[in-house]
């Protein structure tokens, strides 16, 4: 008892300092800067490197990109640059700092924008409770924002800008001469955006002339000159380099692009409805559901207490109205909406009470342990730092860059962001995905040429390219561009697979043609049922694309495979490594470390990276995977572990199940004691097997007898 007395005390003579609650919010933004910082530049789109593109542009020739420049598409486009100064501005960073500045940038914005949202749920509170669900709000909003906060794109700062601009009109209206300033800042960094800074401006303006017609006194600091002042940000819009163009830029992208673009898919109302909190990914998408029907129910609570304001009520349709757009507006409402959510929080909380002691205790656990559970799930497995080649095909353009003095390049619009900043001048893309650019036509044009034998005619007899970047994920091209018969394989890595024109670069297909691999399926290739010739070729090619790119995901994983097959286990060590460097966070060089351990007699280390793969979510020959870390387990005599590993890839019911595989199976469950489940799968097997194999027949037959299963006769 006494113990615990003491305990207690403690706790109190904690929780009771005056700096408690701030130290575990510093404590959160330091936890939340260290993620940031440490987590590099990922390729998940390439918007990225055309604004780079963009910012170089506009500090080579002083003048800013205002048509496609770097596309050989006909008729040239041109269009309204609404973001140049993002272009600009990001441009000079790497210029001086590289990805490093980069990821800086993109930490300093996320940080600033949660830390506004703080300000709104912490700042001033009722009583515990308040603080408790504003805590709880707070936090939730960090973490909904996190995967769209690693994009280095423009809207990390329209998002700031939308929380500065509410924080001020709500509590720091002495501030609101800031508003003009930060609109033309705004109006320049991401133009299209100024619809959302309208609709703020225009609910603050009509609730505060709402007030004067009903003669209600206005909060302080509201006077005719910040009345003015809110009015001028309305004229922002037009302190740009085009003037009135931007007025147009937010209703000229298609209203087709959500077949296309996964982030402009409206979402369905019942998905606000699913809570999934099993995973990581799936406890944010709670919380994002959490926020928009909280916000809701927020707007009910006001209504019936008849307690809501005017700026409130109108920000909320307003946001309304871009939730139902589409998917990428669902961040704009949920911070468009936090003043109603505090406003909501605060009646429906204050009469609340929860004990002080459960309320100081709640805290450290909100606050810090469920976010860096949370945080150190998300950013596991990091890539490599500071800048991941996840998804951008940095191979195929250091080859163009090295071997070919520039051309037409046929490309998929995924990665022709990165092509333009990556590839000299004298290289021209078909396109990227700028849709303010470029239409829906023009996606389908290329699109469909990747994919469909008359389209891919049509765009080559019109455009007549040099060269062809297609995805790996396009096997079905190989078919398509073998009708021309003029396009031979040259090069690839982990994105993309290079074709050149045959008729223009003779010399180069002589040196580089790919004859022996099928870049579309050799990480399907069983490389030990392969031929001693055909593995030969495959070598030497895979050696001939190391050359030129000793980092290349590809070539080393072939060679890697080969040289596990001749048992040369020392040096295919040495690739694997190549790859678990600068691919950390693909699996696949685990399972192929692995699999030169296994061959060396290193069952530990071998099991013990097997498993790591799986963990990280081996998605090549994870069948293979596993099996091999069954056969380390037996190796190890770690009979219960192999059984367990065993029995997640066979699956004795499947239509496709071997009879070998589920022998062994049986076998396996007999060495841990399931004697039962053993005979019932060595029946199975029975089953399946073929008479013309003997050997298998025997050995199941004896095997049961041993174990007092059945004989064929009495069943």
């Amino acid at each position: 008892m006494p113990f615990i007395q003491k305990c207690e005390r403690l706790c109190d003579a904690i929780t009771t300092q005056k700096y408690y609650l701030f130290s575990l919010i510093s404590l959160f933004f330091l936890i939340l800067t260290y993620y940031f910082l440490t987590w590099p530049v990922v390729g998940y789109d390439t918007d990225l490197w055309y604004h780079l593109t963009g910012g170089r542009y506009f500090w080579r020739y002083g003048v800013i990109a205002n048509d496609a420049f770097f596309s050989y598409i006909t008729p040239p486009k041109s269009w309204y640059n609404y973001y140049w100064l993002f272009q600009a501005f990001i441009y000079k960073i790497f210029q001086g700092t590289g990805y490093y500045g980069l990821i800086a940038l993109r930490c300093l914005l996320y940080c600033l924008t949660v830390f506004f949202i703080c300000l709104f749920f912490v700042r001033r509170y009722a009583n515990r409770t308040e603080l408790l669900t504003g805590l709880f709000l707070f936090i939730s909003y960090a973490l909904v924002i996190i995967y769209r906060e690693l994009l280095v794109r423009p809207h990390l700062f329209s998002y700031f800008f939308i929380v500065v601009f509410l924080y001020i009109l709500e509590f720091r209206r002495d501030k609101i001469w800031l508003l003009p300033l930060i609109g033309i800042l705004w109006s320049n960094i991401h133009g299209i955006e100024y619809p959302v800074m309208f609709m703020i401006v225009f609910a603050y303006i009509v609730e505060i002339y709402y007030r004067q017609f009903r003669n209600i006194q206005q909060d302080p600091g509201i006077d005719k000159k910040a009345k003015w002042l809110l009015i001028s940000v309305f004229y922002t819009i037009f302190i740009t380099p085009y003037g009135v163009e931007l007025v147009k830029s937010p209703f000229d992208v298609s209203s087709l692009t959500y077949l296309y673009i996964k982030e402009m898919l409206p979402i369905p109302f019942g998905n606000f409805f699913v809570f999934a909190p099993i995973t990581a990914n799936g406890l944010i998408a709670s919380l994002q559901n959490v926020i928009v029907l909280l916000t809701g129910v927020s707007f009910l609570i006001c209504l019936f207490k008849k307690n809501i304001r005017i700026s409130h009520l109108l920000l909320f349709g307003c946001s309304l109205l871009l939730l139902v757009k589409s998917s990428r507006f669902t961040y704009e409402y949920m911070l468009l909406s936090v003043p109603l959510l505090r406003h909501g929080l605060h009646l429906s909380m204050e009469n609340v009470a929860i004990p002080r002691r459960i309320s100081d205790c709640s805290l450290p656990v909100l606050v810090i342990v469920i976010p860096l559970l949370i945080l150190s799930n998300v950013f596991s497995n990091r890539p490599a730092y500071p800048f991941s080649q996840l998804n951008i095909p940095t191979g195929v353009a250091g080859f163009l860059n090295r071997h070919a003095p520039g051309g037409r390049i046929m490309n998929e619009p995924n990665t022709g962001g990165y092509l333009q900043w990556a590839l000299s001048q004298k290289f021209k893309i078909y396109m990227d995905l700028q849709m303010s650019i470029f239409s829906d036509l023009d996606f389908a044009t290329a699109n469909n040429a990747f994919s469909d034998e008359n389209a891919f005619k049509a765009f080559i007899q019109k455009y007549d390219p040099s060269f062809i970047t297609v995805s790996l994920n396009r096997p079905y091209f190989k078919k398509i561009v073998g009708t021309n018969g003029n396009y031979v394989p040259l090069f690839f890595d982990h994105t993309d697979l290079l074709y050149v024109k045959k008729s223009d670069y003779i010399d180069l297909i002589g040196r580089y043609e790919l004859k022996a691999i099928d870049p579309f399926h050799f990480m399907e290739i069983k490389y030990e049922g392969e031929k001693a010739e055909k593995l030969a070729e495959m070598f030497s090619e895979a050696s001939r694309m190391r050359g030129e790119d000793p980092n290349n995901y590809s070539a080393n994983h072939i060679i890697c495979s080969i040289l596990i097959v001749r048992q040369q286990y020392d040096q295919a060590i040495f690739y694997a490594n190549v790859i678990t460097q600068h691919y950390p966070d693909y699996s696949h060089g685990y399972a192929l470390t692995a699999d030169a351990l296994f061959g060396m007699g290193r069952y530990a280390d071998a099991a013990r990276l097997y498993k790591k793969a799986l963990d990280m979510g081996q998605t090549a020959q994870t069948e293979n995977v596993y099996r091999n870390l069954y056969a380390a387990y037996v190796k190890l005599k770690e009979y219960k572990q192999a059984y367990n590993s065993l029995s997640k890839f066979v699956n004795p019911f499947a239509l496709n199940a071997d009879y070998k595989d589920i022998y062994e199976l049986g076998m396996s469950a007999a060495t841990v004691g399931k004697f039962k489940e053993a005979v019932t799968f060595l029946k199975i097997a029975r089953m399946k097997a073929p008479p013309t194999d003997t050997e298998y027949t025997r050995k199941i037959q004896k095997n049961l007898s041993m174990l007092g299963g059945d004989s064929p006769s009495k069943e």
